[in-house]
């Protein structure tokens, strides 16, 4: 086997974000093709308790609130993939800091997080990291997550493939890897939802989806996309009347408006790109601009299923 000139952070922090990418890129591939197993699974969650107090204090720090409204999980001995709605910001840490179960996190173009503080956390935490671009680093990060949780692993995983930047979707189209990965290893998939108004961050999550032989991956899909979305909507209609006082500014605004919470050099067209398109299927804002009103009834309406 050949050996693989790997780099210390030093290193690193001197090369452009291209050169870190392509760097990690080979070392990916190295350690796939040389069946390098995943590591210190176990040393990872003990890690991660004091990481989960470091998130804690980065809220505190940053003047954020969370709040859980729901917690429908049943304890089970099988690994678990915490399959979470995303919008950007810092919901990753909040979600985090909600299930408070270990888990890896399954993270497509991590651009500058590979250097940064965030990065060197998600490496003591455990991450399955990828270009969403690059078609056999998919498939490695694939492997990589089944590997994970048929070693008893956790994933925390965000089907949707991009922030959703929909102002009247609960939850976009899922990539069907999550079910997949749930199919092929037994493990319980955990629908999650998170939403965010200002500083507060306000998450639901679900019951267990177990392991269920006789249902196919396109009903699985359907029925997380469901239970995601019933999730979300929970959490307007606990706060109903900020999201019925829309003004026009904020309709317009909005989807930039999640691209400006991120630190990094992410724009509207890297989302759209990573985002999962169904080709009979044409997003309300590619068609026309909504009214608060019409987002509203709308929202009602997607609440009780009708997402076909």
């Amino acid at each position: 086997m050949e050996s693989f000139n790997r780099k210390n952070l030093l290193e690193l922090r001197k090369m452009t974000i291209k050169e870190v990418e392509k760097y990690y890129l080979e070392l990916r591939r190295y350690e796939y093709d040389n069946n390098i197993p995943l590591k210190n699974i176990e040393l990872r969650k003990m890690i991660h308790l004091l990481l989960l107090q470091l998130i804690k204090i980065d809220r505190v720090l940053s003047h954020e609130k969370l709040t859980v409204i729901g917690d429908e999980r049943v304890k089970s001995k099988n690994a678990k993939i915490y399959a979470c709605t995303h919008i950007g910001g810092n919901d990753i840490q909040r979600t985090f800091e909600a299930i408070g179960d270990h888990a890896y996190l399954f993270i497509g173009d991590p651009k500058e997080v590979y250097i940064d503080l965030t990065g060197i956390i998600l490496r003591l935490n455990g991450a399955v990291a990828f270009e969403t671009k690059v078609d056999d680093d998919r498939k490695m990060a694939y492997d990589r997550s089944v590997e994970l949780l048929s070693k008893g692993g956790n994933l925390l995983i965000y089907p949707e493939g991009a922030w959703n930047v929909t102002h009247n979707l609960p939850t976009m189209g899922l990539y069907k890897g999550t079910v997949r990965m749930s199919k092929e290893t037994k493990a319980d998939i955990i629908p999650v939802a998170i939403e965010q108004y200002d500083k507060s961050f306000f998450v639901n999550i679900g019951k267990n989806i177990k392991y269920n032989p006789s249902v196919g991956i396109d009903e699985l899909n359907n029925k997380l996309r469901d239970e995601m979305a019933s999730l979300k909507w929970k959490i307007w209609e606990k706060h109903e009347g900020t999201r019925d006082e829309f003004d026009d500014d904020y309709i317009k605004n909005f989807s930039q408006n999640i691209v400006d919470r991120c630190e990094y050099d992410f724009t509207l067209e890297d989302v759209y790109n990573d985002m999962y398109k169904d080709k009979d299927i044409t997003l309300p804002e590619e068609a026309y601009i909504v009214t608060p009103k019409e987002e509203y009834e709308m929202r009602k309406k997607l609440s009780r299923g009708y997402y076909y």
